[in-house]
């Protein structure tokens, strides 16, 4: 059975559930960017909105070791090695890492990730075929899904052909699915996982990027086509990317009630509607374009990216012990639930894992809206 939030859209639930769970594998015009292990790197960076300085809160960065406080194209090719398989994505993804707040003691401590992230790129059209309006993106592009200051469901920004963002608790064993736009309740377990989902907008106006209004060069698809972008977005459509951040709650259970709400976003979101994801590219030029045409393995696995139809000629794809061992060191000095070098998904009790917090790093007080947050800097 799903229990869902009244609020919670059909479509988004039932993005939710192909997101929550094996389905029926599908091919079509759309890939899987699926991680070895760890992201490269935890910390208080952010190239895009806080270039050179540190960031309010911790990230969960993903991709490739060109990762830096200050990012263009050419420091982004930089990279050697990826969490992400094709060797020819040297682009960066990052989210904000989630907490879990005791209940109990007030403590914070990092919510481990699953041993694998979840980037798909679809450039199909409603008939799962390639559409051919939609490019790759210019060398110094970047964007950002979803907004940290949010406290509150935004109505028509989340819903169909928005952002779609959404939280699920994998039930099984004898407990739940849950699904919510924010971060659901009534759960005490997910044994097959908690997760994030959201989409990054696809229809872009030919602007730069501006830090003073992050979100005003992009808008999402109403329909198929660069038609389907609403003017003056349709100057070009990019590959639509969806993004799965999965996390493993299981040594938290017990330590709190189906009433309780205990998670938190690095910002210091207790809501979830919070979450984002940011993204700069760093594909090397020409890659995307010649292999959507003929890159159609779904979600089927088949064939690997690997294949002459997708990557196979671009470099081929990193192996997961290469994408496992790409890390990176942290360049902020301070604690924030994880060491260079540790594994996620630790054998043991939760009280060893990451270390106990006494509040989250940065300057990120607790902020429950529903108005939106205010920015705290320190």
């Amino acid at each position: 059975m799903l229990l869902t939030n009244p609020k919670v859209s059909n479509a988004l639930v039932g993005m939710l559930l192909t997101a929550a769970v094996p389905v029926v594998a599908q091919q079509g015009a759309y890939f899987v960017l699926e991680g070895g292990g760890m992201p490269l790197v935890l910390e208080r960076r952010d190239p895009i909105l806080s270039p050179g300085q540190v960031s309010n809160h911790v990230h969960s960065i993903v991709g490739g070791n060109g990762f830096a406080a200050t990012m263009d194209f050419a420091q982004a090719q930089t990279a050697t090695c990826s969490t992400v398989s094709p060797i020819a994505d040297k682009s960066n993804y990052w989210m904000p890492n989630l907490y879990f707040h005791d209940p109990n003691n007030g403590s914070f401590i990092r919510v481990p990730e699953q041993p694998y992230h979840k980037i798909y790129y679809k450039y199909g059209n409603g008939e799962n075929e390639y559409d051919t309006d939609i490019e790759e993106f210019p060398q110094e592009f970047r964007m950002i899904a979803g907004n940290m200051l949010y406290r509150e469901d935004k109505g028509d920004i989340m819903g169909p052909y928005g952002s779609e963002l959404g939280w699920f608790c994998h039930g099984g064993n004898g407990y739940p699915d849950v699904a919510a736009v924010g971060f659901p309740t009534g759960f005490t377990a997910c044994p097959n996982g908690f997760a994030a989902a959201i989409t990054m907008p696809s229809c872009w106006n030919g602007e730069d990027f501006n830090i003073s209004n992050p979100s005003a060069h992009m808008a999402y698809p109403i329909a198929d086509g660069i038609q389907g972008c609403p003017a003056p977005y349709n100057v070009k459509r990019f590959p639509q990317i969806f993004v799965e951040y999965w996390l493993n709650i299981n040594t938290f259970d017990g330590l709190y009630t189906a009433q309780d709400q205990p998670f938190v976003l690095s910002p210091g979101d207790p809501t979830g509607f919070g979450f984002h994801v940011d993204f700069i590219n760093g594909w090397d030029v020409g890659v995307l374009n010649s292999i959507m045409p003929t890159c159609k393995p779904g979600n089927t696995g088949n064939p690997p990216l690997s294949d002459d139809s997708c990557f196979g000629n671009y470099g081929g794809t990193f192996t997961n012990e290469e994408m496992t061992s790409c890390t990176q060191m942290p360049t902020v000095d301070e604690y924030v639930g994880w060491t260079y070098g540790e594994v996620d998904n630790p054998v043991g009790g939760v009280l060893t894992y990451g270390g106990v917090l006494d509040g989250l790093p940065g300057c990120c007080p607790i902020q429950y809206g529903p108005n939106d947050a205010t920015v705290q800097t320190c």
